[in-house]
């Protein structure tokens, strides 16, 4: 086991920002943090990092303590490597002094030799004497990344290290981080808005919302069994819908569902309100209409890079689902939705 975190709370003043957060990785294991703005996820790697006093709870390492409230070291005194977005490299050093920089202990030549091997494994080799003002942006990423892993960290910490880069850069770079800190071995936690970097980069996913965990778990199942309406709409790409029971169906502005389609349904009551979460993957157009009321007015009609897709609204909801083709509908006709094969889960 590598990292542990027990029981870690946070408040700013009567705010709390963390509650009760617990987590375990093993050595190696890559955690993604995701959340909202404002969900405390920053926070936690800001006190896993030293940069944040800590008030509750414990952090330990090879199951030897860390931090707690009563001793709560600086960052340069834990075996931990920090990269930020702003890269935070030093302007007056070269490309190889930065690198550098966290092996002053060792001989000239060894250090040499490691950083020498660290540029060229990055592909970087050739910019060894050149300043960061000098670098592109993803330039700057690599260097700031070999340089947090050129002394070996234990844990590896990183706040929204892509987000200043352009999407196709972005992606090269988190594949390219993956494969470094797989290759050293490093046990990291980063933290992201972005779900899917954290689907592309993590082992393990952490949500939170308001400060609580609400899933930790493995991408695939977050993305097919969510347990939060925030990890329903944001990794899953669940769409909310509002209904009311009706019977064995959830009547909504678009059709009925059966119940046995919607996870958590079972102790539903007659009558009751609920808000579902659907995949509109799931939903097709129904072959026979016998209420003319189940029609609905397509908005609009978009090529999501896999699929064609129509919108279609009902007063203040909406829905997107998949057509087999193009020309299936035509922006403002009406259709009827079929919820036959719906997947849906059930938020309240």
């Amino acid at each position: 086991m590598s990292i542990q975190l027990n029981s870690v709370s946070h408040h700013f003043g009567q705010h709390r920002v963390l509650a009760d957060i617990s987590l375990s990785l093993q050595d190696g294991e890559i955690l993604c943090i995701l959340g909202p703005s404002g969900s405390g996820k920053s926070t936690l790697l800001r006190i896993i990092a030293g940069l944040e006093p800590m008030q509750s709870g414990d952090i330990t390492l090879d199951t030897a303590l860390m931090a707690n409230s009563a001793h709560s070291p600086p960052p340069e005194q834990r075996p931990i490597g920090l990269v930020f977005q702003d890269h935070a490299l030093f302007p007056h050093l070269t490309v190889a002094q930065n690198v550098a920089f966290g092996l002053g202990r060792l001989a000239a030549a060894q250090r040499d030799q490691i950083v020498g091997q660290l540029l060229e494994r990055v592909g970087l080799a050739a910019l060894a004497q050149r300043y960061p003002h000098t670098l592109s942006g993803g330039q700057q990423q690599r260097i700031a990344l070999i340089r947090a892993l050129a002394p070996r960290p234990r844990v590896m910490l990183l706040d929204e290290p892509f987000a200043s880069v352009d999407t196709p850069l972005r992606r090269q770079l988190r594949q390219d981080a993956r494969q470094e800190l797989k290759q050293a071995g490093t046990t990291t936690i980063m933290v992201t808005h972005d779900p899917e970097e954290a689907m592309a980069m993590a082992d393990r996913i952490l949500a939170l919302v308001e400060g609580e965990t609400v899933q930790f778990d493995r991408p695939e199942a977050l993305w097919r069994q969510p347990a939060h309406r925030f990890v329903a709409e944001t990794i899953a790409g669940l769409q909310t819908l509002r209904g009311r029971v009706a019977g064995d169906y959830i009547a909504t502005a678009f059709g009925k569902l059966a119940t046995d389609r919607v996870r958590g349904a079972a102790a539903l009551t007659n009558g009751q309100a609920v808000t579902l979460g659907v995949r509109g993957s799931s939903v097709s157009i129904a072959e026979e209409v016998t209420a003319p009321a189940a029609r609905a007015a397509v908005e609009d009609i978009r090529f999501d890079g896999m699929h064609w897709t129509a919108l279609v609204k009902h007063e203040d909801q909406q829905l997107r689902f998949v057509l087999d083709h193009e020309s299936q509908v035509q922006t403002g006709g009406l259709v009827a939705l079929s919820f036959t094969d719906a997947d849906a889960i059930l938020y309240s």
